[in-house]
């Protein structure tokens, strides 16, 4: 089984990766639901959470289609930060529960790669080639 963490930072994604798109309702709906069964029907704190959500969502949702997931991976920690105040990281069937909800409606977290090449030496000059490329150091 995956840690709390582990599970926690799944589940973000998954939510962060639904804001802005078709899936939000249901995965808001989800999310919803199992608070609830958690904390009860108007649960102190539920206007609260279920605000921060709304806007982490519009954020989300005002940018063009193609910006979005770079957002939606911004918007990650706030939303594992509110998974974590609901669920807390001593529920880690809780948390895979919700999860195993949100794989049955389509929600997946988004896949963003990032390489990072270090403690390389080389005697020349180097050819990169792609999109996007950031290089630091000096130069």
């Amino acid at each position: 089984m995956s840690t709390p963490t582990d599970l926690l930072v799944t589940a973000s994604a998954a939510m962060a990766g639904a804001m802005g798109t078709d899936a939000w309702g249901y995965t808001r709906q989800s999310f919803v639901d199992f608070f609830r069964r958690r904390r009860g029907e108007g649960a102190e704190g539920e206007a609260e959470v279920l605000a921060r959500l709304h806007s982490l969502e519009q954020a989300v949702a005002a940018l063009e289609p193609d910006q979005r997931p770079l957002m939606a991976r911004g918007v990650q920690v706030p939303v594992r930060e509110i998974l974590a105040s609901c669920f807390g990281e001593d529920q880690p069937e809780a948390i895979q529960e919700f999860i195993d909800a949100l794989k049955a409606q389509g929600a997946e977290a988004p896949v963003i790669a990032q390489q990072t090449v270090t403690g390389n030496f080389a005697l020349g000059g180097i050819n990169v080639a792609g999109r996007d490329n950031n290089l630091g150091g000096a130069r």
